[in-house]
C-alpha cells in the first residue's frame, strides 16, 4: 500500500506538471489568436476601403465613357443604312470624289479588316472588296485603337481642311461614303476620351489585383483564426480534463492516505487474529485433497436429482453417494452440504430478496436452476419458481412468453441472438419440437459466427442465453426424450418448506420488535443519547 501511494503520488506530480504545460501552451495560443484577429480587422478595413475606391474610380471612368456612346450608337446606326451595293459602287470609281477617297483612306489607316494596306485609293479598294466590311466596322474593337492610327486620322483631316468634309457635303457625294464618315467621326472622339480613360482603367485593375491579394491574405487569416480556435476549444478541453484527472488523482491520494492509517490501525488489532487465519489455512490446504470427492455429488447432484424430492435427494446424497465413495477410499468432506459447496452467502441473499424461500429444498433448487448446463424446466404448481426468476431476471432484458402465442420464435430469436433471458410459463407434458435444436444447443459455424436453427432460419447464438420453462403441472408425466433435453427441477412446496417460509415470515415481523427494545435497554442501562435517532 505505502508503495502504491508513492506511485500515486509520481503520477500526481506528473499530471501538475502537464496542467502548468497546458495553461502555458493555451496563452501562447491565445495571444497568436488575439493577434490575428486584430490584423484581420485591419485588412477587412483595408479591403473595404480599396473596395470604395475602385468603385468610386470605376463610375468615373465609365461615365466619361457613356458621354461618347451616343455618338458610337449614332455611327452605328448610320451604317445599317449603308448597303453592300453602295460599297461596290465605291470601289467600282475608277476617279472617285475627293471626298470619299479621304474617308476611305482614313478607313484604311483605322484597319477594320484587320489588314495592313496601303493609304492610297488602291488600298482602299482592296478594303471595300471585303464582303464582311460592313460586320466588321459594326464589331470594331474600339479600345485597340492606337495612338498612331488617331494622329495619322487627325493629320488627314487638317491636310484636307480645304476640302470642307463635312457629313452635310458628305451626303450629296454618296451615301456609303456619307456612313463611312459618321463611323469615322464617332470613332475618333471615342479614342480621345478613351486614351484619357485607359490609365484610370490599367489603375483599376492594379488596384483589383491589389484587392484579390488583400482578400486572399484575409481569407488565410480567417482560415488561420478557425484553425486557432479549434485547436484553442481541444486544447482547454485537455486542459478541463487533466485538471479533472489531477483532482481525481489528488483525491484518490488522500483517501488511500486514509486507508493506509486505517489499515495500519485494524492490522494492529487483528493480531489476534492471526491463530484463527492459520487454522482456516490448514482446514483449506487439507480440502484440497477432497476436491474430486465432492465433485462426484455435486455434479451427481445437478445431473439427475431436480426432479426429486428433498428427502429423495438427502437420502441419495448421503446414504448412497457418499457411503459408496467412502467405501472406495474417496476423500469427501465429513460435514457434506450441496448447499454450501456450490453457492455463496452473496448467491443466497440474492436469491431469498428476490423471493426464493430460504428452506434447503429451495435453495437447493437455486443452485439447480442457477448452475445447471441445459436449459431447466421447472414443476411450478405454486408458481414460487415463476415469481422468483421474474424478479431475479427483471434488470437483465427478461421477456416472459407461452408456446401458443403467435410471435413466440420472434422473440426466442431475439433472445438467442442478444443473450437475454427468456421465461416460457405454462408447458405442458410435451414440448414442439422446433425447440429441439436450440435445448441441444446444435451448433453451427457459419461465416465464423455460431448459429442455431429457429424455425426456417438461422439465428446467432449468444452464449449467455438463459432460457426457462415453468409449468404448473403438479405431477407431469414427461417423456423420456423431454427429461434428456432440459433439467427437470420439482419446485412443489413441501410440509417442511411451507414451514420454513411461515417461520420466516413470523420472524421478519418480529425481528423489528426485539430490534427497538434492545435499543431502548442499552439507553436505560448505559445512558447513551447517541441511540436515541436508531428509534427513527
Amino acid at each position: 500500500m505505502q508503495i502504491e501511494l508513492k506511485e500515486k503520488k509520481k503520477v500526481v506530480d506528473s499530471k501538475t506538471q502537464d496542467v502548468e504545460k497546458l495553461i502555458e501552451t493555451i496563452q501562447q495560443k491565445t495571444k497568436i489568436a488575439v493577434d490575428s484577429n486584430t490584423e484581420a480587422s485591419a485588412k477587412k478595413i483595408v479591403v473595404q476601403d480599396q473596395a470604395r475606391i475602385i468603385e468610386e474610380k470605376k463610375s468615373k471612368a465609365d461615365s466619361a465613357l457613356m458621354k461618347t456612346l451616343p455618338a458610337v450608337e449614332a455611327a452605328a446606326e448610320a451604317l445599317n443604312n449603308i448597303r453592300r451595293d453602295d460599297l461596290q459602287e465605291l470601289k467600282a470609281f475608277n476617279n472617285s470624289p475627293v471626298h470619299v477617297k479621304i474617308v476611305c483612306q482614313m478607313c484604311t489607316v483605322l484597319r477594320p479588316t484587320d489588314e495592313k494596306l496601303c493609304e492610297s485609293w488602291t488600298g482602299s479598294k482592296k478594303m471595300l472588296g471585303n464582303a464582311r466590311l460592313l460586320d466588321l466596322l459594326k464589331e470594331y474593337p474600339k479600345d485597340k485603337m492606337t495612338e498612331k492610327m488617331y494622329r495619322t486620322c487627325k493629320k488627314i483631316l487638317k491636310d484636307n481642311k480645304k476640302h470642307n468634309l463635312t457629313v452635310e457635303n458628305m451626303k450629296s457625294k454618296s451615301t456609303a461614303g456619307k456612313g463611312l464618315l459618321v463611323w469615322v467621326l464617332a470613332i475618333l472622339p471615342y479614342y480621345e476620351v478613351a486614351k484619357d480613360v485607359q490609365p484610370l482603367r490599367e489603375r483599376d485593375k492594379e488596384m483589383q489585383k491589389a484587392q484579390m491579394k488583400t482578400e486572399a491574405e484575409l481569407f488565410d487569416l480567417s482560415e488561420l483564426i478557425k484553425f486557432l480556435d479549434k485547436e484553442l476549444k481541444v486544447l482547454k478541453y485537455s486542459y478541463q480534463k487533466a485538471k479533472e484527472d489531477l483532482a481525481n488523482l489528488q483525491e484518490q491520494a488522500g483517501q488511500m492516505e486514509k486507508r493506509i492509517t486505517a489499515a495500519s490501525a485494524l492490522i494492529g488489532g487483528l493480531v489476534g487474529e492471526k491463530s484463527r487465519w492459520n487454522t482456516d489455512l490448514t482446514e483449506l490446504r487439507s480440502s484440497r485433497s477432497m476436491i474430486v470427492g465432492n465433485s462426484l455429488p455435486a455434479a451427481s447432484f445437478l445431473t439427475y436429482m431436480g426432479a426429486f424430492t428433498v428427502d429423495y435427494k438427502q437420502k441419495m446424497l448421503h446414504n448412497n453417494l457418499l457411503i459408496d465413495l467412502k467405501n472406495r477410499g474417496i476423500l469427501v468432506m465429513d460435514d457434506f452440504n450441496i448447499t454450501k459447496l456450490m453457492s455463496t452467502e452473496v448467491d443466497i441473499q440474492k436469491w431469498i430478496a428476490n423471493g426464493l424461500p430460504s428452506d434447503d429444498f429451495s435453495l437447493q433448487n437455486g443452485i439447480l436452476t442457477m448452475a445447471s448446463s441445459r436449459f431447466c424446466l421447472c414443476i411450478d404448481p405454486q408458481q414460487q419458481a415463476l415469481s422468483w426468476i421474474q424478479k431475479l431476471f427483471k434488470n437483465y432484458n427478461l421477456t416472459t412468453k407461452n408456446l401458443q402465442e403467435s410471435d413466440f420464435l420472434k422473440h426466442l430469436g431475439l433472445a438467442i441472438e442478444f443473450g437475454n433471458p427468456l421465461l416460457v410459463e405454462d408447458v405442458g407434458e410435451y414440448l414442439d419440437p422446433v425447440l429441439n435444436p436450440i435445448l441441444g444447443k446444435r451448433i453451427i459455424m457459419e461465416d465464423g459466427h455460431k448459429t442455431v436453427l429457429v424455425g426456417d432460419k438461422n439465428v446467432v447464438w449468444d452464449d449467455n442465453i438463459r432460457l426457462f420453462f415453468c409449468t404448473k403441472l403438479s405431477n407431469p408425466k414427461f417423456s423420456s426424450e423431454v427429461m434428456g433435453k432440459v433439467n427437470i427441477i420439482n419446485y412443489c412446496i413441501t410440509t417442511e418448506g411451507l414451514t420454513g417460509q411461515l417461520l420466516n415470515t413470523v420472524i421478519s415481523h418480529e425481528r423489528p420488535v426485539s430490534y427497538h427494545l434492545s435499543i431502548i435497554f442499552c439507553y436505560q442501562k448505559y445512558n447513551f443519547p447517541s441511540l436515541l435517532p436508531l428509534l427513527d
